[in-house]
């Protein structure tokens, strides 16, 4: 079957390769803004403007080719008797945004299919999104952020990036996303047997900041290598946005995230089940949603920890000597769960805070032994292994300062950061002699469990993606 999708959208391209790779899309070029201002002028339905565009799309270049199957899309945003096209400049961006904020709002979706320039199949889709109030400084802030991102966007706002703008959010991803996939496929399975494709799935790592995640790169290749139809992005969510943020991608489909700083301890109160390794540490980094909505919570941090140790550093023996773990946040928890159940005998725990470490020794375990911050140098000479599980150290972040002049050379290194992949603590150790083991290893087998639960295969690590993250 020769497909074309009557658009240019990297979003609506992108959705339909990971379902017919074959498929090939072409721009059509029309005059939208005048298209709309004339149908406005004839008081046409907001409802049956974008199937209008649609049509001229799908037409267009369905008259260019015979015989083809032509895929035409368009949106447009509806509120308050108006249509919201296109931004055409940053103040008008937030002309938009002044007016919407804190109000509903429709966004209709429609997908017109063409053969030999005749109209054969149509579906419309209406979505409704409230969006948060916002301050006029919020507003400058986003639009400033986000301008060369949104500006090609009805409304002016790009879903998949900015999910933090709405409080709820009735539809479906695809449908907001502009191609209402399930629709057009059921359409073409119809019509050619040959076609088996599945509507895609969708998870997303969520943290902030979380430009420097290596998360989408590994889930991508995972995705592409099993030939699975989906996608998996990164969001930036505040800590005061995350549980709503959560609910609205829950709510519109998205299969299950990945969680990194600083949610993690959030994600586990937020879920409606959890297993018994995230109860027991008390945070989660990874959420399934299923079909109606629920969301499980789940800890993999203490396996990735675990399975990335023995992958890189097959002489390193929990019981050899006692272990010193930095930091005192959800992944800290995990590793020291993990590192008990593997029969480490003594675990030093220093955090800046000292009072959230003596916290988790408490409840963990008498074998933990607090160290105050300022001297956490001072027992480096009894331990085996040395964890760092904050972010200091990572780009952008303070340095982490500690001197390993004590250190013994047999000791195993290991840091949780991954950005930059070699640490300067990694880099100080190393020339020491000591053993290091990096965070990337920790970042792809922790991600196995998540990917086997929201895409159903499990996925191998092995030299080709460690080499891709690492690059």
């Amino acid at each position: 079957m020769d497909f074309i999708l009557a658009s240019k959208s990297k979003t609506r391209c992108d959705i339909l390769q990971s379902v017919m790779p074959s498929f090939h899309s072409v721009s059509p070029n029309i005059d939208e803004k005048n298209i709309i201002r004339s149908l406005l002028m004839e008081d046409t339905p907001h409802y049956d403007i974008p199937n209008v565009l649609a049509e001229f799309k799908a037409k267009k270049i369905s008259t260019k080719h015979p015989g083809s199957w032509v895929l035409g899309c368009d949106q447009i945003l509806s509120f308050d008797g108006e249509v919201f096209g296109k931004p055409a400049s940053n103040d008008a961006l937030c002309d938009n945004l002044v007016l919407m904020a804190g109000k509903t709002h429709k966004l209709i979706t429609a997908n017109v299919i063409y053969k030999d320039t005749k109209p054969m199949w149509r579906y419309t889709a209406v979505s409704h999104l409230k969006m948060y109030s916002m301050t006029k400084s919020e507003i400058k802030n986003y639009s400033d952020t986000f301008w060369h991102q949104v500006q090609h966007s009805s409304g002016g706002y790009c879903f998949e990036n900015t999910p933090h703008l709405f409080s709820t959010v009735k539809g479906n991803w695809f449908d907001i996303m502009g191609i209402s996939i399930t629709q057009v496929l059921q359409f073409l399975k119809q019509h050619d047997r040959s076609i088996v494709g599945k509507t895609p799935k969708i998870a997303a790592v969520l943290g902030s900041p979380i430009s420097h995640s290596k998360s989408p790169i590994m889930h991508c290749h995972w995705l592409k290598k099993n030939k699975i139809a989906g996608d998996y992005i990164a969001i930036d969510v505040s800590k005061e946005k995350f549980s709503q943020t959560v609910k609205v991608l829950a709510d519109v489909g998205v299969s299950g995230f990945n969680v990194t700083l600083p949610h993690k301890e959030a994600a586990l109160t937020l879920a409606d089940s959890h297993t018994e390794q995230a109860k027991k540490i008390g945070a989660a980094n990874t959420l399934f949603v299923d079909v109606n909505g629920a969301i499980k919570a789940d800890n993999t941090d203490g396996y990735g920890f675990m399975a990335n140790l023995k992958a890189n550093n097959a002489n390193w023996l929990p019981s050899a000597g006692s272990a010193m773990v930095l930091g005192a946040g959800g992944a800290a928890r995990a590793i020291l769960v993990s590192l008990l159940e593997a029969g480490v005998p003594k675990i030093y725990l220093s955090n800046r805070t000292m009072a959230t470490s003596q916290k988790l020794a408490d409840h963990f375990s008498p074998k933990i032994e607090v160290i105050d911050w300022e001297k956490k140098d001072t027992c480096l000479s009894n331990i085996s292994l040395l964890v760092n599980t904050t972010s200091l150290g990572m780009a952008g972040k303070p340095p982490l300062n500690i001197n390993l002049s004590s250190l013994a050379k047999k000791a195993l290194v290991t840091d949780l950061v991954y950005a930059p992949i070699k640490t300067p603590l990694l880099i100080q150790a190393e020339e020491m002699g000591c053993d290091i083991v990096t965070g990337v290893g920790m970042l792809i087998h922790q991600g196995v469990p998540g990917f086997n639960g929201w895409f159903g295969i499990l996925p191998k690590v092995d030299n080709e993606i460690t080499e891709l993250v690492t690059r």
